[in-house]
């Protein structure tokens, strides 16, 4: 997260999910799982939205264990398979044209 953003999401005393994670340097379902386990607070709003209070995050932040909240490093072959999950039907649409456009024209 860069600074500028990082300084607008401190002004604000309640944090949606994405930014609470965002905030902790983890995913969204990392954070739900350290709300269900009670490590940090959260809090009904109109009893619909989830919302993090920055004093509760900042005090997870000085108990975590060293290294917690670190992202783990992306391989390339992580990012080429996912390059293919998300983009598999374009691919497979380019080489069935390119067949169908050899059957046409050879």
């Amino acid at each position: 997260m860069d600074s500028e953003r990082k300084s607008q999401v401190m002004m604000k005393s309640f944090l949606t999910s994405k930014e609470a994670a965002g905030y902790l340097g983890i995913t969204e379902s990392e954070l739900e799982k350290l709300t269900s386990e009670g490590s940090v607070l959260s809090y009904r709003i109109g009893g619909i939205y989830t919302r993090y209070k920055m004093d509760d995050l900042n005090a997870y932040m000085r108990r975590a264990p060293a290294g917690a909240g670190q992202k783990y490093q992306v391989t390339l072959s992580d990012r080429a398979k996912d390059f293919f999950y998300f983009n598999d039907f374009y691919i497979f649409s380019a080489i069935a044209v390119m067949i169908i456009l050899y059957f046409i024209f050879r």
